[in-house]
């Protein structure tokens, strides 16, 4: 079992503690099993952190969701990635057919390498007040060494922004609006990639609005290993953070 941050604070305030410490963070994945597909696995990793109360369950503080394809089935990538919601169908044009397309192999020299299968992850999440210490990229970071032995990565560092105008107002008060949301966006997307670059991603040089590394280059366990200090995190919080935050996205089983 695991406790919201919101039952988090309640216990504390049954036991007289105005503040928590989270500690020791860990991953647990779970397979969803949305696909129907063989060639396609979906997976759900969870984000779970000890806290300072005797004999309470560990804490949900972030998630991610992503999936991992093996090449060379009868089943195209692209069908593969149409059957999730979200924006992961952008990543299509990096395959051709069931196989990833020649320009990727060839950036990532996968064409000396066997590659079998690609890791694509989706959305990375952790909890407002538990930001700021790199736990998501720590938790990408995890997923891609134990769940991806040999293979590609590659992802969409695309930011959930809302692209509509305001339903009360309708379209752009502004005549620039457009383009200030335009350059907001890529603004958001740069900083992104930067960010999950930490993980050892780079930009895949045909789509250069994706990210991409093989585990034939050192780059993802040199960018683990500096990661390694996420292990020793540990985060004070107050009641009030705690019944403020947003809960994790949930798997959906």
């Amino acid at each position: 079992m695991s406790l919201s941050l919101a039952a988090l604070a309640d216990l504390a305030e049954e036991e007289g503690q105005g503040t928590v410490e989270l500690f020791a963070p860990r991953v647990r994945f779970r397979s969803v099993g949305h696909s129907d597909l063989d060639a396609c696995l979906d997976w759900f990793a969870e984000l779970v952190m000890t806290v300072d109360i005797d004999d309470a369950d560990d804490v949900v503080a972030g998630s991610l969701d992503f999936m991992v394809i093996r090449l060379g089935t009868e089943d195209p990538i692209a069908l593969c990635l149409d059957q999730f919601d979200g924006d992961r169908e952008m990543l299509a044009g990096l395959f051709d057919g069931n196989q990833l397309a020649e320009q990727v192999e060839e950036q990532f020299e996968t064409m000396t390498v066997v590659t079998e299968a690609v890791l694509i992850p989706n959305i990375a999440f952790v909890t407002e007040p538990l930001r700021g210490h790199d736990l998501g990229l720590w938790l990408v970071a995890e997923t891609i060494h134990r769940m991806l032995p040999t293979g590609m990565v590659l992802m969409w560092p695309y930011p959930v922004l809302d692209p509509d105008p305001d339903p009360d107002t309708g379209v752009d008060s502004e005549p620039d609006a457009g383009s200030a949301q335009i350059t907001a966006l890529d603004s958001a997307i740069g900083r992104l990639a930067d960010h999950f670059g930490r993980c050892g991603l780079t930009p895949v040089e045909s789509a250069p609005w994706a990210l991409g590394m093989s585990t034939a280059f050192e780059a993802l366990p040199v960018a683990r290993s500096g990661l390694g200090v996420v292990r020793r995190t540990v985060v004070s919080l107050t009641l009030e953070q705690l019944r403020a935050a947003s809960p994790p996205p949930a798997s959906d089983e």
